[in-house]
């Protein structure tokens, strides 16, 4: 019987059946994360998201934001 497997570089399969992951360690201050909590909490009320779900939805978002130019300014000190 012929078993046909995975094949590491074979990127047509990944995009159709297949999903990479990259993880990521970060930490915050008490004070940071209550921020982007009540932040995503703003943008998505009644949602249920993980921690990471939080930082990875508003992380997307300012990507985008930078991407397209659309960076906020920074507060004068």
């Amino acid at each position: 019987m012929l078993s046909i497997g995975y094949k590491p570089n074979h990127k047509w399969e990944m995009a159709q059946n297949g999903k990479r992951t990259i993880q990521i360690n970060v930490r915050l201050s008490t004070e940071d994360y209550d921020l982007i909590k009540r932040a995503a909490g703003s943008l998505w009320p009644d949602a249920e998201l993980s921690n990471s779900g939080i930082l990875l939805g508003l992380a997307k978002i300012t990507a985008r934001q930078v991407l397209e130019g659309k960076t906020p300014k920074k507060k004068p000190k």
